[in-house]
């Protein structure tokens, strides 16, 4: 995982925690709906971040041209 993906994961998970507590503390659904939304829009930026680096094709170094051997003309 690179740290883009474990920041995005980390804020994901933290605006979570935050939501439950918060939940807890007022027992209301609306007052604390933005850090469910927050998590949600975390969660799905390390999806997208996670699946971007998954498919795109690995750089491999270019192979060196061989120099060929040139016959000579027949006169």
């Amino acid at each position: 995982m690179k740290i883009k993906e474990t920041i995005l994961g980390a804020l994901s998970l933290g605006c979570l925690i935050l939501w439950v507590l918060e939940f807890r503390r007022t027992g209301t659904f609306r007052e604390h709906y933005w850090l469910l939304m927050l998590c949600l829009a975390f969660l799905l930026a390390f999806l997208y971040v996670r699946g971007q680096r998954l498919n795109r094709p690995e750089q491999k170094p270019p192979t060196p041209v061989k120099a060929t051997k040139r016959k000579k003309k027949k006169s």
